[in-house]
């Protein structure tokens, strides 16, 4: 039993160093899932994809030339215009025309739109920061849980071992006439019950891996180990941090910039639009006249609607629109205030209880031992020695859990921060475009058309 016990003590040692040399670290499979995940490819085809209609915009500040033709047959009844030879007669007709238009001016829309989608696109990269945080913590947990479940297997399997090896020596004792029959029958029971508890981390085990290949995209390898983050600071330093950096944050600052400057496209169509108009028609038999006829123009164009219903209530509209953006901001730094909070409580929680439970378990071992003594020495009944050993096995199994949970508060601690990605090496510049569409076009939004998307990598 005394021997039994020492290997049970360095079993426990080595669980959660267990496949250290060799093994897939944590941060690799991290990194795996940031940059392959399908999710988050998505997010990051729609950052490029916003970029690129920004950079449709530049058509907008370019002239607009039109070309234009027809060709078929006309009857023109005109006397008191065409001769009696050319009147009201069928013949061929020709058209062809170049028209161009440039827009001088059109109430700022140009301008307001080019904000408004440089506003979108800095939106789009907090997104896809804030979802490349996700599926960092979401990796590092499914890395996490299963590494937990090989060790409660480890756990599982060494409380089968244990109870075996009490049935063995049960069974010498009846034999040898020192314990009555139903203790051996006692024992198989508790064997058995025990092989059933394996049976359920098994499954439990494979549930995992099923998450840990979706989230991560591989499966887990033979070995795996979890380093202990560092502790995160204050709470009121931790929530501070968090919503100073929260994509989430960031992400509704630009949602309130749209609607604003998306206010002003709208409002654009209430001011007079100038623009520089020029074309040249070339035309043959021309409304009955035989011959060509090139017609030459160049001028200003002005349209300006002067009324139109509903403008009240369009502005009225435009200002709930603007409200329920800051609305939205604020709601978003609560939901960080209180994630920060909640990671704040759960560490320290984790933290706690991970310290007591090694604290059981040392005492709960020290009672097997002696119970094991007690129960060879005939001072303690089978049933005795069982009640002690499940409450190890049981506090055992809640310790690891209580560990695995300290591990993942400290990281999810870091990514209420938005510092998890980074804590696994990924840089943003590595997850998406700088998120700096807006100021490069604060005063000159025709800078942003000299920007070039390279492919990301």
């Amino acid at each position: 039993m005394k021997r039994m016990r020492e290997v049970l003590w360095v079993g426990l040692g080595f669980i959660w160093a267990a496949g250290h040399g060799g093994a897939e670290p944590l941060a690799d499979a991290v990194r795996h899932a940031v940059t392959t995940n399908p999710s988050i490819q998505a997010s990051r085809a729609e950052m490029r994809a916003s970029a690129y209609e920004l950079l449709e915009l530049r058509g907008e500040f370019e002239p607009r030339v039109v070309l234009q033709g027809e060709t078929g047959r006309q009857r023109v009844d005109d006397p008191t215009s065409l001769s009696a030879a050319e009147n009201d007669r069928t013949t061929s007709r020709h058209q062809l025309g170049l028209r161009a238009e440039l827009v001088i001016f059109d109430g700022f829309r140009r301008a307001n739109l080019v904000y408004a989608n440089a506003a979108r696109v800095d939106g789009s990269i907090f997104s896809l920061l804030d979802a490349s945080e996700t599926m960092a913590l979401n990796a590092t947990e499914a890395y996490i849980d299963v590494h937990r479940h090989r060790q409660l297997l480890e756990v599982a399997k060494r409380n089968v071992a244990t109870h075996e090896d009490i049935g063995t020596q049960v069974r010498e004792l009846v034999q040898g006439g020192r314990l009555p029959y139903s203790d051996e029958l006692t024992i198989d029971d508790r064997v058995r019950a025990a092989r059933l508890a394996q049976l359920d981390v098994e499954r439990a085990l494979r549930d995992a891996n099923a998450r840990y290949e979706r989230v991560i995209g591989r499966r887990p390898g033979p070995g795996m180990y979890v380093p202990m983050p560092g502790p995160p600071p204050s709470l009121d330093q931790l929530t501070r941090i968090a919503v100073k950096n929260s994509y989430r944050v960031q992400f509704a600052r630009t949602q309130i910039d749209q609607t604003r400057y998306q206010a002003e496209v709208t409002l654009s169509d209430r001011l007079p639009e100038l623009s520089l108009n020029a074309g040249v028609v070339r035309d043959i038999n021309r409304n009955g006249v035989d011959g060509t006829r090139t017609d030459q123009t160049l001028g200003l164009g002005l349209r300006w609607t002067l009324y139109q219903g509903g403008r009240a209530a369009e502005r009225r509209a435009l200002a709930e629109r603007n409200s329920k953006a800051l609305a939205q901001q604020a709601v978003a730094v609560r939901d960080v205030r209180e994630l920060a909070a909640r990671s704040w409580n759960s560490y320290r929680t984790n933290a706690d209880r991970s310290a007591q439970l090694n604290d059981q378990l040392r005492i709960n071992r020290l009672i097997v031992e002696v119970y094991g003594d007690e129960f060879l020495a005939a001072k303690r009944t089978l049933l005795d020695l069982l009640d002690v050993e499940r409450a190890r096995f049981n506090v055992e199994f809640e310790a690891v859990g209580a560990r695995a949970g300290l591990a993942f508060s400290g990281y999810r601690a870091l990514a209420a921060q938005s510092l998890l990605a980074a804590h696994f090496g990924l840089a943003k510049s590595d997850l998406a475009l700088e998120p700096a569409f807006q100021s490069r076009v604060d005063n000159k939004p025709g800078a942003i058309f000299d920007v070039t998307i390279e492919p990301l990598k």
